[in-house]
């Protein structure tokens, strides 16, 4: 146990270090973000959503609190953040309070407000993506009953005004985005932006999300149930609806959702043209196909138990088919581990001649960033 323990903690030091090396070739050019509160508080702090965070300082001379900071790409980047503010009540106890936001800004500009946060959108960067309020296609929302699952599972469609048998249908795992997905992709097609697209998003279990979308053990039967769910009811079912459909098949997630289009990509290529797959996390940790032929041997000579224990905690992945379908990927550069995984596996798909594309998000795991950069893949993938 202790040889398997150890062993398992170099490899992980082992990957950690080749992650780094990758993401640090990466050529960056950095640009400040000046930060500045000017409302009365004690304790103020920049937290960028699921990223880096930074205590803004008190200038003794302005009396503001200001922070900078350098982050690459800065003015191409979007992300969404939070001013927490924090302030002493009258019992000395320091509590938090709700900021002014005409009191924030970002090098000098004033902080857009995007739901209970704010969103940082740099200048050099598209922010022109308008929704329609009245959709020109439809929206519904529909329950299917499934053998596979034991439970009925909620399928969101949108489906534009103008339908023809060679319509791509792009799926979603965490369907219930489409929801509000739809209205700025609604707002794409009826002004001539893109190509009409129908749009099938299958909801997350409520209590099984990580093992429907992670296969993880092979013993996984939630993840196979999922899966025939996914195929045999969605897919047969909708693509039924388009009498002699022969459109393209696309697929679309994020977090742990992306673990699942990345392995039907891998394992299931033949169904789809393109998976798009954002901050992965899990699954593509693959540790076993960078480990030196050393680390090999060693594994090698353990015993049986112990190498079958080992293997399957690294999980590697099998490339076995000649021909894959396209894939687009991106992650957030402060996402740190996620970024990390992302970048090497991104080198071992290359290597086994996959056609992947990949961009690098300026910002954390973040839900905002990852639905415009959605947007921004369908006006490039499905222009008119």
């Amino acid at each position: 146990m202790k040889i398997r323990i150890t062993l398992i903690t170099l490899v992980i030091l082992s990957v950690s270090c080749q992650s780094n090396t990758e993401t640090t070739e990466q050529k960056a050019i950095n640009e400040k973000l000046i930060i500045s509160y000017t409302g009365d508080a004690d304790f103020v702090q920049f937290k960028m959503f699921e990223g880096i965070s930074q205590v803004l300082e008190l200038n003794s001379v302005t009396g503001y609190f200001e922070c900078i900071l350098e982050i690459p790409h800065l003015n191409k980047a979007i992300f969404t953040y939070d001013i927490l503010v924090h302030k002493k009540d009258s019992l000395g106890q320091v509590v938090e309070i709700e900021p002014n936001k005409t009191l924030i800004t970002l090098n000098s500009n004033e902080a857009i407000e995007k739901g209970n946060r704010f969103l940082w959108i740099g200048k050099n960067r598209d922010d022109s993506y308008l929704e329609n309020k009245e959709l020109n296609g439809s929206l519904i929302t529909k329950s299917m009953k499934s053998e596979f699952l034991e439970e009925k599972r909620e399928v969101t469609v949108y489906t534009p005004k103008e339908v023809n048998s060679k319509i791509p249908h792009i799926y979603f795992t965490d369907g219930s985005v489409v929801n509000s997905y739809a209205p700025y992709i609604d707002y794409l097609i009826s002004t001539n932006v893109i190509k009409p697209v129908k749009v099938i998003g299958i909801h997350s279990s409520s209590s099984n999300r990580y093992e429907e979308y992670v296969k993880g053990d092979k013993n996984n039967v939630l993840f196979r149930n999922h899966q025939q769910f996914f195929y045999q009811d969605v897919v047969n079912t909708i693509e039924k609806e388009i009498e002699n459909w022969e459109g393209e098949r696309y697929l679309f997630g994020f977090s742990n959702g992306a673990a699942f289009c990345m392995h039907e990509g891998i394992n299931n290529p033949q169904a789809f043209e393109e998976i798009i797959a954002f901050s992965t996390a899990d699954y593509i940790t693959n540790p076993l196909s960078l480990l030196s032929e050393e680390d090999l041997k060693r594994i090698e000579a353990l015993d049986t138990k112990a190498r079958e224990e080992l293997l399957q905690y690294l999980k590697p992945i099998d490339f076995k088919f000649e021909e894959y379908p396209r894939f687009y990927l991106g992650a957030g550069r402060f996402e740190e581990s996620i970024f990390n995984d992302n970048v090497v596996f991104l080198s071992v798909m290359k290597d086994k001649g996959i056609k992947v594309n990949f961009k690098e998000f300026v910002s954390g795991h973040d839900y905002d960033v990852w639905r415009i950069e959605f947007l921004e893949y369908l006006k490039n993938q499905f222009k008119k």
